[in-house]
């Protein structure tokens, strides 16, 4: 099954770099944007990702941190989540306060966790796509019972009176 979801995978490893891109075809996933540095993943912003995969500590310029805050600021709707060698129970902790949905310790068990959570914050955005579709098409009905009551009370006063 295609998944249409845009993702942002951000990592300077380029071998674990490709392992996450492979991992993410595997799962159906056909718009992957991958970037070895943040300031090519913060200057390719405007392709809006639904979920980004960053690593936390980057190059000296950008950190996923950087990224987390830039991303939050313009789609505050992308979810992040974080990949790091660093178990430091602060680091996972600050993430999580600047709206990270996960952190993830690279490791023996990380693509099982990274499948896990990209499965689950899809059928999210699903959820949250037909809860939308369903109210633009509540305000579509309670416009039309407007437009239709207002027709009807100019049709009495000019018509009947």
């Amino acid at each position: 099954m295609s998944r249409s979801e845009t993702i942002f995978v951000v990592e300077d490893d380029i071998l674990y770099l490709n392992l996450i891109n492979k991992e993410l075809e595997k799962m159906g996933y056909v718009n992957i944007k991958s970037y070895t540095t943040g300031k090519e993943a913060i200057h390719n912003l405007d392709t809006k990702p639904d979920i980004a995969l960053l690593d936390y500590f980057l190059e000296k310029d950008f950190t996923g941190m950087d990224i987390l805050k830039a991303l939050k600021n313009r789609f505050p709707d992308t979810q992040v989540i974080f990949l790091t060698a660093s178990d430091d129970v602060n680091i996972a902790v600050d993430t999580m306060r600047n709206g990270a949905y996960d952190y993830i310790v690279k490791g023996d068990t990380a693509f099982i966790r990274i499948r896990h959570l990209m499965k689950k914050i899809s059928e999210e955005n699903e959820r949250k796509a037909k809860s939308r579709s369903i109210i633009r098409f509540q305000i579509i009905v309670i416009i039309a019972i407007i437009m239709i009551s207002i027709l009807g009370i100019l049709y009495f006063h000019y018509f009947i009176n």
